[in-house]
């Protein structure tokens, strides 16, 4: 008896003790890093930097996962510290960026306001921030719980597509408007910034769907060759531009067209074809709704 009490203790052990991919969690980490460096990075109003080290969060985060998968070494371990420095790189960091950007440290970007306001936190865009940064905690939180085993497409925008965006919209503005090397943003960014944090905000939280494994089936294994071939012309073409021209001029156009193409496509298959998204959401989660715990239905029989 004491043999096998003390198996089933080492089984348990043995279960807790998963073993971690060390390589995985260094890319995991350096995504943590890069956006710790960007929150810092805004507050002392270096927007470009700011913008960078989220994009930079974003090739970690993709190498991370990469890595896990070609090492088939997952662990709640990485999916809990995957999560944990998404938050801060696609939630915190893009949210101070939108927050700093609002401060008053420019004559233009001063509004009249009621004496109600008339604090740091009023007279700059808090509030959009303080959405958005929600709005990813609960996105990170609903695929977790729900979406791990979504194989084709997301629920929802991505939150390093939403944070990309924003960065990405930054680094637009510095070609632009190039202010900022005076620390300051341009008229565009307090017009179109937080409006466009909030809309990326509730596309997260939404039931829009994205691609998520379907991108590589099509660079792989194409459906339709020629109009892969076509499509790969054109990307070639626009990174010839970027790479004459300017890569900030490029980014938000494509991170733009990513978000477009998940709200458009929802619209065509929500219109034309709905038996095929009610296929791909078996559970009902397209609609938000939580599956019924079985101890509640057992005392609803009761």
């Amino acid at each position: 008896m004491k043999i096998k009490h003390f198996s089933k203790r080492r089984l348990k052990y043995a279960a807790r003790r998963k073993p971690i991919n060390v390589l995985a969690s260094v890319f995991t980490t350096m995504n943590l890093y890069c956006g710790i460096a960007s929150v810092f990075a805004s507050i002392g109003l270096e927007f470009e930097h700011a913008a960078l080290y989220i994009l930079a969060g974003i090739v970690f985060d993709a190498l991370d996962g990469f890595v896990a998968r070609v090492t088939n070494s997952t662990s709640e371990f990485g999916k809990e510290l995957d999560s944990l420095c998404d938050i801060v790189t696609f939630g915190l960091a893009p949210g101070v960026l939108v927050f700093t950007s609002y401060l008053p440290s420019a004559e233009h970007l001063v509004l009249d306001l009621s004496a109600r306001t008339q604090s740091i936190v009023g007279k700059t865009g808090s509030y959009m921030a303080i959405i958005y940064i929600i709005c990813t905690a609960l996105r990170l939180a609903r695929y977790n719980t729900y979406q791990t085993e979504q194989k084709d497409n997301f629920t929802g925008l991505p939150s390093p597509a939403a944070g990309g965006s924003l960065a990405a919209f930054v680094l637009f503005l510095q070609y632009v408007e190039p202010r900022l090397e005076n620390l300051t943003l341009g008229p565009w960014a307090y017009y179109l910034l937080g409006p466009m944090a909030i809309s990326l905000a509730f596309l997260m939280v939404s039931t829009v769907r994205y691609p998520k494994n379907r991108f590589k089936s099509f660079i792989l294994v194409p459906r339709r060759a020629f109009f892969a071939l076509g499509t790969y012309a054109f990307i070639i073409a626009i990174v010839h531009y970027a790479l004459t021209s300017s890569p900030y001029l490029v980014l938000f156009p494509l991170g733009a067209a990513y978000v477009m193409f998940g709200i458009v496509e929802t619209l065509y298959l929500r219109f034309f074809r709905r038996h095929e998204l009610h296929q791909d959401h078996p559970t009902g989660l397209l609609t938000t709704e939580v599956p019924h715990d079985p101890a509640d239905v057992i005392h609803s029989k009761n």
